[in-house]
């Protein structure tokens, strides 16, 4: 029960809810801008990658010149710098006019948007007139034109009745017809350069085989052939998915991660500025302190602190036993200003024995010692001594 309310007062803490508010709102970063990137890639990969195959339906026009022609608008399928194959699709029935007319060319000019073309001006020449649409079409309106022949496919007499009478019943159910699909290649690797005036809008085909030609309905295709990044984008769907969202989510949290720095460094509140900066100074002040005060400060301050609550013992009251004969000394607190009379009256011999003589030892009657020493034990009445004649010394010089 303890380890129970202990978890609970660690989950009510001011530190948890911090971590939880922050874990929240990083999860929530984080996973909108995971959504971002994969929508970014989509959209990326809708605009990069071209349709695979554009197929347009072409209505052709008979009695209105020397052959059947067709025109249509291709829209905006088409991209430039990208490679197609282009391809002719004509359903033929297998009749006895087709199979007589052998050979016959077919024309494709692919237009620029700048042509203006009205299907109106052919419906008055007929048939009679033998003018092809192509020959009024200006050279600088035109940015592609290809020329390609076509022939049906041969099959000798036995092998068409032998290949009729056994796929006889799938004739009569419907599911196969007497007709052929001729596939054209009539453009490779074509390319647009950039800009939309390079770009077709228009598309005119002409079967050139004259108007006996019988076809069930026409159509050209458009095959786009990939290369680089989008073949490889294409080809291998899943990789460039993971790979590219990865790489640009994890841009987006770097980015997002210096914003965030940026923004908190110049929206700190003042209040909190002002603490961290009083703070810094304390703390400056502190270790300066800390490096002035070293270990002898502290031994000196000790000894001043001693010093100061010893009592003076040459200021105190003492008796001194002394040897022999002598009467005990007796030491009271104006012993040391007579002390300071006997000195000056008493040193002045021995320093003139110095001046005359210094190589001799000095002469020092121990009786006279005795009665001027009023600190004898205490080490005190010595050191008066030599501070007595250091001071006489310098007054002479």
């Amino acid at each position: 029960m303890e380890f129970v309310t202990k978890l609970l007062q660690l989950a009510a803490s001011k530190p948890a809810r911090q971590t939880l508010i922050y874990t929240f709102l990083i999860t929530a970063a984080t996973s909108i801008l995971l959504g971002i990137a994969v929508f970014a890639y989509i959209l990326f990969y809708c605009n990069f990658i071209p349709q695979i195959e554009i197929r347009k339906v072409i209505h052709l026009q008979y009695g209105d010149g020397p052959h059947p022609y067709g025109i249509i608008q291709l829209g905006s399928e088409l991209v430039s710098r990208q490679a197609y194959d282009i391809f002719i699709s004509l359903n033929l029935p297998r009749s006895p006019q087709n199979l007589a007319r052998g050979n016959f060319m077919t024309t494709l000019a692919l237009l620029s948007p700048l042509h203006k073309f009205n299907v109106s001006h052919f419906q008055k020449f007929g048939i009679s007139d033998m003018i092809s649409p192509m020959s009024i079409i200006r050279a600088e309106d035109v940015i592609f034109a290809f020329r390609r022949p076509a022939i049906m496919t041969y099959a000798s007499l036995l092998v068409s009745l032998t290949s009729r009478i056994l796929t006889l019943p799938l004739y009569t159910l419907s599911f196969l017809s007497e007709a052929e699909n001729l596939m054209i290649s009539i453009g490779e690797d074509v390319s647009f350069t950039r800009g939309w005036k390079n770009i077709p809008s228009l598309a005119l085909l002409e079967i050139q085989a004259g108007q006996e030609i019988q076809i069930y309905d026409a159509a050209i295709i458009f095959k786009a052939k990939f290369s680089g990044l989008r073949w490889l984008m294409y080809n291998h769907r899943v990789a460039s998915f993971i790979l590219f969202t990865g790489l640009f989510w994890v841009s987006t949290l770097v980015f997002a991660i210096i914003a965030w720095a940026t923004l908190s460094m110049y929206f700190v509140p003042e209040n909190e500025s002002t603490k961290n900066k009083s703070d810094d100074i304390l703390d400056d002040l502190s270790i300066k302190v800390d490096e002035m005060i070293t270990d002898d400060d502290l031994e000196i301050k000790t000894e001043d602190m001693t010093t100061d609550d010893e009592p003076d013992l040459s200021d105190t009251s003492h008796i001194f036993p002394t040897y022999g004969r002598q009467l005990s000394l007796r030491y009271s607190h104006k012993a040391k200003d007579i002390c300071d009379e006997i000195e000056h009256s008493k040193i002045d011999p021995f320093i003139k024995e110095e001046d005359e003589d210094k190589d001799q030892p000095e002469n020092i009657n121990p009786n006279n010692l005795l009665k001027i020493d009023s600190g004898i034990g205490t080490g005190l009445s010595e050191s008066g001594k030599i501070l007595a004649k250091k001071r006489i010394v310098t007054q002479r010089k």
